[in-house]
């Protein structure tokens, strides 16, 4: 969380906050973290609340997208509402797609069209260096045309933050997903690879992969030991669902 706070140019006041969002982050469900925020002391409260005002903008943004937050509000010409779409419950596992495909998330339920997308948060099992990460339009067959791409520093089991050349006005299903690489001991600093989540978070299981050597996109894809699996990746935009979670600090 250190390093996300600081990625987003955030001036970071304290560890009482981070460690928060950690343990909000570990908790299974919504009754888990709100089980969380009622056990802070109002020392405690006082104190986040103190670190949270301190944050540069940049860095208020970074842990509102870490967990999820968004209050709806419209967009500038008076349509549509901001939120958060994740279908995992941010609880990381130690199985690993295939190596060598770009593996994510299908998008394709819980949302309006048409939608914009300005904002993906992910979570990298393994990481060497720059992870190289892409949107991608509605596969056909196949084939799935790249919306937005680029690469973002990342470290293992930490949520990373992307804000991707905005994709506006959006129609149907899109996918997300990063290049893993070969096999190694996970979590890494040797590999690339996305944390997945074999828990269902409540939209089922979108869990995809692209292999890029020939036989392409590859939906409701499984990990060892054949589980479906949502990999810990999520999009902020437009028209998007706000994710009913309550981290008051304000």
């Amino acid at each position: 969380m250190l390093s996300l706070l600081a990625s987003a140019g955030a001036a970071v006041a304290g560890s009482n906050l981070d460690a928060l969002v950690a343990r909000l982050n570990r908790a299974a469900d919504a009754g888990g973290r709100r089980q969380i925020m009622r056990s802070l002391s109002e020392a405690e409260r006082r104190q986040v609340r103190a670190e949270y005002r301190a944050l540069s903008p940049e860095g208020k943004r970074a842990v509102d997208t870490a967990l999820g937050r968004g209050k709806a509000k419209p967009d500038r010409n008076g349509r549509g509402f901001g939120g958060t779409l994740k279908y995992d419950t941010g609880v990381p596992h130690p199985f690993r797609d295939n190596t060598n495909k770009v593996v994510g998330n299908q998008f394709n339920v819980g949302f309006p069209n048409p939608h914009t997308i300005t904002v993906v948060t992910f979570m990298p099992l393994g990481t060497f260096g720059p992870v190289a990460i892409r949107v991608y339009d509605s596969p056909v067959g196949t084939v799935a045309a790249i919306l937005a791409s680029g690469t973002v520093p990342g470290a293992p089991l930490t949520l990373v933050t992307w804000d991707l050349p905005q994709v506006q006005g959006h129609v149907g299903s899109f996918l997300v997903g990063m290049l893993q690489s070969g096999s190694s001991t996970i979590p890494s600093t040797t590999v690339a690879a996305i944390a997945v989540d074999v828990n269902d978070g409540g939209f089922g299981f979108h869990g995809m992969n692209i292999n890029l050597n020939g036989r392409g996109f590859a939906p409701n894809a499984t990990v060892f030991p054949g589980q479906p699996y949502n990999a810990i990746v999520r999009v902020t935009g437009i028209d998007l669902p706000v994710e009913l979670m309550s981290f008051d600090v304000q």
